[in-house]
């Protein structure tokens, strides 16, 4: 995907509302998006905190089905997506919110790619997980925390090498690498002697350790610490130097 740095703002403009505490307010389009009509949608059955233990219940159960092969691939990421929509009076509320936010951001170009459907699978593992702390409830963080530059530095786009990990709010991430390639940059698949800096998105997986993204930020922390310019940032961070 590729398109001039206009276009691709404008397709991100409609998601700002993604980064205010990942809380999905209903049926609001991202822009480009073709979002179901809300008059059309099946009503669920059951509503309030009961109704929302079943689905989440039905959740963890689809989760579970949907990860027996090891992956998840476009067909059952398409169907997980459209399964919480026709449940969407539970979206804005774990882990709906997450699952339906990440799985928004990775259909948005229509394809899922194999770092995407790692990371969509690293979310999914850890919801059925934490279902161990109570059925709709969010499991605590582990103790992580992401190595990320302090304070964070100026992103200089022009020829500089990009690697990105996880999955971001901004789009899908033919859209991160279109904008990284709008401005000059240039994108690599992972870290190596040669990358100025690395982007984690802001959606998915919070153990990052053991995340698909978890790779790629222990060998970025490597060369950093190796002496090479390697600079890990936000998702936020590198939105903000966009404009």
């Amino acid at each position: 995907m590729r398109g001039t740095a206009a276009e691709i703002d404008g397709l991100a403009s409609g998601i700002d509302w993604a980064t205010q505490g990942h809380k999905v307010p209903a049926w609001v389009p991202w822009e480009g998006q073709v979002m179901k009509d809300p008059g059309d949608r099946a009503p669920a059955p059951t509503t309030g905190t009961r109704g929302a233990d079943r689905a989440s219940r039905e959740l963890i159960d689809i989760c579970r089905e949907l990860l027996a092969d090891g992956r998840v691939d476009q067909t059952e990421a398409e169907f997980l997506k459209d399964w919480i929509e026709r449940n969407s009076d539970f979206v804005g509320t774990y882990p709906f919110d997450v699952v339906y936010l990440q799985l928004s951001a990775i259909l948005l170009d229509g394809f899922v790619d194999p770092d995407e459907s790692a990371d969509l699978r690293d979310t999914l593992s850890q919801f059925i997980d934490g279902a161990a702390h109570g059925v709709g409830e969010q499991p605590a963080p582990r103790p992580t925390t992401l190595p990320i530059d302090d304070p964070e530095p100026e992103i200089y786009f022009p020829e500089s090498a990009f690697v990105v990990a996880g999955t971001f709010s901004y789009g899908c991430r033919a859209m991160v690498h279109a904008a990284i390639d709008a401005r000059g940059g240039i994108v690599a698949a992972s870290p190596s002697e040669e990358t100025r800096y690395l982007v984690i998105g802001d959606l998915g997986s919070r153990d990052w350790t053991n995340s698909n993204a978890g790779r790629k930020i222990e060998r970025a922390v490597q060369l950093r610490q190796e002496g090479y310019p390697l600079a890990i940032v936000t998702e936020a961070h590198w939105a903000e130097s966009l404009q």
